[in-house]
C-alpha cells in the first residue's frame, strides 16, 4: 500500500517496490484530502505504477552529461575527428543551456531555449552546425533506446541563403602568384582543378588517372577524374602534405597579399569557382553534382542563380563554353584554370 509524506509543505506519496526501494510522487499540493484523493487513484492501479516505477530504477541514471560522453565515444569509433570535434563543441554548448538535465523529463521548451541560446552567442551559420549536432545527439538517444520520444523538433536558425562566393580567374591568377612554396601552391591546383574538399584531398588515392575519394562528406565514396597535367602537382602535394589548416592559413595569406578582396571567401571559395565553371562549360547541372559528389542535385541547383550572361562576363574571355582543353595546361603552368 502507498503511504503519505509531507515535504516543506507538500504532501508527497510514497510508493514501495519489490526490491524494498522507495519513490516518492509528487502531489504538488498541501492540501491533505486533494493528496489522499491521488493515493487513492495510485493504489487502484498499484500495479501498474509498481512496474513503471520498477523500469524507472533499472534504467538507472539518465544525465545528459553521462550520454553525451556515451555518444562521443561511439562517434569516435566511426567519424573522422573534425566531425568529432565539432560534436564536442556543440555538445559542451547543450551542457552550458542545460545543465546536467534528467533526459526523461525533456520538453519542448528546452529544445526551444537551447536554440535561443546558440542564436544569441554566435552567427547563425555556426549557429545551425552546432544544432545539427545536437539534433544528431539527439536522435541517437531515441534510437539506442536512452530515451522513448523527443518532445518535438529542434528547428534551425533562419538563415538569408546568399550566392556562393568564387574568384575570377584574375583574381586566382593575383593568388597563385603570391604562393612561393612549391607544396602548397601544388595543393591548391589540385583543389581549383578538381573542386575537391579540402579534406578530401588527404583521404583519396590515384588509380588509373582517378582520384578514389573515401570519408567523404556523407560517407559516400566516390572517383574523380585527375587531369594528366596535374598528376605531378598531386604526388608533390599528398608527400608528407601540410595539415588541412595550413592550407587554408596558407592560402587566407596569399589572398591577402595579392590584394584580393576576401568578401567573405575562403580556400573552399575554389570548390565553388569549379563548380560555376563546370556549369558554364558544359550547361548541365546534373553533370556538375556528380562532379562535386553532392547527395541531391538541389544541393547543386544553387548555381543555377547565376544568369548565364553573368557567367559569361566573368569567364567569358578565359573559357569557351565544352572546349575546355586548354585549362589543364593552364594549371600545370600556375596560372588559372580558365586562362586564355
Amino acid at each position: 500500500m502507498a503511504g503519505m509524506r509531507k515535504l516543506k509543505g507538500r504532501w508527497y506519496i510514497r510508493v514501495f517496490l519489490e526490491d524494498g526501494k522507495e519513490k516518492l510522487l509528487p502531489t504538488r499540493t498541501g492540501d491533505k484530502k486533494r493528496a489522499e484523493a491521488l493515493k487513492r487513484q495510485i493504489e487502484e492501479k498499484e500495479f501498474l505504477v509498481r512496474a513503471r516505477l520498477a523500469e524507472q530504477v533499472d534504467r538507472g541514471s539518465c544525465q545528459l552529461h553521462d550520454f553525451a560522453d556515451e555518444f562521443l565515444a561511439e562517434c569516435k569509433t566511426r567519424l573522422r575527428p573534425s566531425t568529432v570535434d565539432s560534436y564536442t563543441v556543440s555538445l559542451e554548448n547543450l551542457k552550458d543551456c542545460w545543465g546536467n538535465l534528467d533526459l526523461r523529463q525533456l520538453t519542448a521548451r528546452h529544445l526551444s531555449l537551447v536554440r535561443a541560446y546558440l542564436s544569441s552567442r554566435v552567427n547563425p551559420t555556426t549557429a545551425n552546425i552546432r544544432l545539427r549536432s545536437i539534433r544528431a545527439f539527439l536522435n541517437w538517444l531515441v534510437s539506442t533506446e536512452k530515451i522513448e520520444r523527443l518532445p518535438g523538433k529542434l528547428a534551425l536558425v533562419k538563415v538569408d541563403e546568399a550566392l556562393p562566393k568564387f574568384f575570377t580567374p584574375e583574381e586566382i591568377a593575383k593568388i597563385f602568384k603570391k604562393v612561393s612554396d612549391p607544396k602548397l601552391k601544388s595543393a591548391f591546383k589540385v583543389l581549383a582543378g578538381t573542386g575537391m574538399r579540402r579534406s578530401e584531398l588527404f583521404h583519396c588515392e590515384l588509380k588509373d588517372g582517378y582520384l578514389h575519394l573515401h570519408q567523404t562528406k556523407g560517407r559516400r565514396d566516390r572517383l574523380v577524374a585527375l587531369p594528366p597535367a596535374l598528376i605531378e602537382d598531386y604526388l608533390l602535394a599528398t608527400e608528407y602534405p601540410y595539415r588541412p589548416n595550413t592550407l587554408t592559413q596558407a592560402f587566407t595569406r596569399a589572398v591577402r597579399k595579392a590584394g584580393v578582396d576576401p568578401k567573405g571567401r575562403s580556400l573552399h571559395s575554389l570548390r565553388h569557382t569549379f563548380a560555376l565553371q563546370e556549369y558554364f562549360r558544359t550547361g548541365d547541372i546534373y553533370f556538375v553534382k556528380q562532379a562535386l559528389g553532392h547527395s541531391h542535385v538541389t544541393i547543386t541547383e544553387r548555381y543555377l542563380k547565376f544568369p548565364i550572361d553573368y557567367l559569361q562576363q566573368v569567364f567569358g574571355e578565359s573559357i569557351t563554353p565544352y572546349h575546355a582543353d586548354q585549362r589543364w595546361a593552364n594549371l600545370s603552368e600556375g596560372k588559372p584554370a580558365f586562362q586564355a
